[in-house]
């Protein structure tokens, strides 16, 4: 790995770190209660974009931002992939789960839509991606970086250690499976972002479950739709190379 690579790498670890965390560690200082909703989310992206949109300006310039996090091309064959493969989510979540009667337009927009765009504009788009398609690092140590920090950010659902550790391994594995399909489907973050932002919907709006871990009929459906990401997927690799292999794993020499 070249010295560029390693001080880039730093940079966006730092500025990852200071994006993730960094809201929840100036809370104390707003003068506005955090218990209003809105103001919530408008504070919680905002400390998620400002510092990861101020790192990919510097380092490749302002009109190569939307090209280096993966959202310049490829949106409706993102979406096309997505609502195919989740489908069979979407149709047995409406059959055997009920709409959620306690949800409003705010927390179903906030659950699905920014949750599933920025989750993956930051750990794909910015942490992951970065870190594998431009500074060098293999597909293991930039993909197991982003689902360790993913996995943690979600223990919170458990309501005791093993529901916790369930769902940092359902979550963390996720995250390993959303890095994968990004690259597979040529550095398309459309792609992950519209799975996530499909299934989000399949289990907020019909109230299936009230975690990551979900029960037996809701994860036999998703477990449909993972099987159907993976199966096109490598289908797909092996007419037009897979972008994941033994080259890369470890580290991506290819990279300029």
């Amino acid at each position: 790995m070249k010295k560029h690579q390693i001080r880039n790498s730093i940079i966006v670890i730092i500025a990852f770190l200071v994006a993730y965390f960094g809201k929840k560690a100036c809370a104390p200082f707003f003068t506005i209660s955090l218990d209003e909703q809105l103001y919530k989310i408008i504070v919680f992206y905002a400390w998620w974009l400002l510092p990861s949109l101020l790192t990919v300006a510097w380092l490749f310039g302002f009109k190569n931002m939307i090209d280096a996090i993966g959202l310049k091309n490829g949106f409706y064959k993102g979406f096309a992939f997505a609502f195919i493969t989740v489908l069979p989510m979407l149709l047995s979540s409406a059959i055997v789960g009920q709409i959620d009667a306690s949800i409003n337009w705010l927390s179903l927009i906030q659950k699905t839509l920014l949750a599933g765009v920025m989750e993956e504009y930051l750990f794909r788009g910015f942490l992951f991606g970065l870190l594998f398609l431009k500074f060098g690092w293999g597909f293991i140590p930039s993909s197991l970086l982003g689902a360790l920090i993913f996995g943690m950010g979600h223990v919170y659902q458990g309501n005791n250690l093993a529901a916790s550790v369930g769902v940092f391994m359902i979550t963390g594995i996720g995250a390993i499976w959303f890095a994968w399909l990004y690259v597979e489907w040529n550095n398309n973050l459309w792609v992950p972002i519209c799975l996530h932002v499909l299934m989000n919907l399949s289990w907020s709006l019909f109230d299936v479950s009230g975690s990551a871990i979900g029960g037996p009929m809701a994860n036999l459906f998703r477990i449909i739709t993972i099987a159907l990401t993976v199966v096109i997927t490598i289908n797909n690799g092996k007419k037009q190379g897979f972008k994941v292999n033994k080259k890369n794993l470890f580290l991506h020499s290819k990279v300029p």
